[in-house]
Parts: C-alpha cells; sequence; structure tokens
C-alpha cells in the first residue's frame, strides 16, 4: 500500500514539474500564448484565415517532400504561415504563405 501511494505522489510530482518547466519553456508568457491560440481560433472560425490542410495541400502539390515545422506568425494582425519542407531531392524549402488567401509570399532554401 505505501509503495502504490509512493509511485502516485512520484507521479503528480512528475506532471507538476512538467507542467512548470512547459511555462518557463514559454517565458512566462503563458497569457499571451492562450491569447494567440484564442485569436488564430477565432480568425479560423470567422474564415479569414484559410485551414491549414488547405495551404498544405496546394504547398505540397508544387513542392512535393515532408513538413518539418510550422508556425503561425502574427505580424501587425497580419497571420503568416512559415513552412519547412524537405523536398524529395534533399533540400529544405523555407515558405512563407500569407494565412488569409494561401499566396505564396516568399521561398528560401534552408542553408
Amino acid at each position: 500500500m505505501l509503495a502504490v501511494l509512493a509511485r502516485i505522489l512520484l507521479v503528480v510530482g512528475l506532471l507538476i514539474a512538467a507542467t512548470l518547466t512547459a511555462a518557463a519553456d514559454r517565458g512566462g508568457r503563458g497569457r499571451d500564448y492562450d491569447d494567440d491560440q484564442e485569436k488564430v481560433w477565432e480568425a479560423r472560425k470567422r474564415g479569414t484565415i484559410l485551414p491549414l490542410e488547405t495551404i498544405l495541400a496546394g504547398l505540397l502539390r508544387t513542392y512535393p517532400g515532408d513538413i518539418l515545422k510550422i508556425d503561425l506568425d502574427d505580424d501587425d494582425d497580419y497571420l503568416i504561415y512559415e513552412i519547412e519542407i524537405l523536398t524529395r531531392r534533399g533540400i529544405v524549402l523555407e515558405l512563407e504563405v500569407d494565412a488569409h488567401t494561401g499566396r505564396l509570399l516568399d521561398i528560401e532554401e534552408d542553408d
């Protein structure tokens, strides 16, 4: 019985530590992070930004490969998807896409 209680306390302690670590990784921006998520979710529900699936489908038709990373940046209320793709030729492309229209804004090869 005591061993079971000790294991439960260990798991709870690990969960608390993981939560604190995640909050620290955000640099104390926990509230801002939540605000950003809410802003993006509202924009998606209103239809002011395209679904990520729609944008990725178009990009992968033109630049087939594997998605490595996706970020959604807010540049003065202008949302831009930043997407890294590893092409079939082994080249990493960094693409910036207008989240509102799906238009490709910039493309660079990663060095």
